[in-house]
């Protein structure tokens, strides 16, 4: 064989090696490629899952937020509105020292405090700023004022006036 031959024939060995070895990677490169791609997909699928569950738990919170402050609100004005209630019954109430029947209240206010705290007892009829009776015996006192009385008296419609918000 010549020279010639020779090197025709390795130069045709080595290009169809070369060109296998290329095919080879270009077989490698397009797996690589695909399971690139797959994995980016999934990794992409994952980032939309964890996005999503993110903000679902992020809405609840704001939500849940935004729930309490309306609560907030709301008993801020339902206090609001037993505050302005108590005291326009307090001046209402007050004002009872005008009317003719108010000595009645005293004297009946009187006797039921001595009848509770004994004949002993010290009592104070109508105290300025007050009204009504507070008395007091000892260790025991009683308040028949008339900012107690309304109290008493709003304590007893206290399930009643929360349903006016319902």
């Amino acid at each position: 064989m010549n020279l010639d031959s020779l090197r025709i024939a390795l130069r045709v060995e080595a290009e169809t090696e070369a060109a296998e070895r290329l095919a080879q990677l270009d077989e490698e490169c397009e797996r690589r490629l695909a399971e690139a791609q797959a994995t980016a997909r999934e990794l992409a699928h994952q980032g939309r899952q964890e996005g999503a569950s993110l903000a679902k738990r992020q809405s609840r919170r704001r939500r849940a937020a935004a729930n309490r402050h309306a609560r907030e609100l709301r008993l801020a004005a339902q206090r609001g509105l037993i505050d302005e209630l108590r005291l326009r019954a307090n001046e209402a109430a007050l004002e009872l020292r005008q009317d003719p029947r108010y000595e009645d209240l005293l004297e009946r206010s009187s006797k039921l405090a001595k009848s509770q705290l004994g004949a002993d007892a010290e009592i104070e009829v109508d105290p300025p700023d007050l009204g009504g009776v507070t008395g007091r015996a000892g260790s025991m006192s009683v308040d028949y004022t008339l900012p107690a009385l309304v109290d008493r008296a709003l304590a007893e419609l206290d399930g009643q006036v929360e349903t006016l918000w319902r």
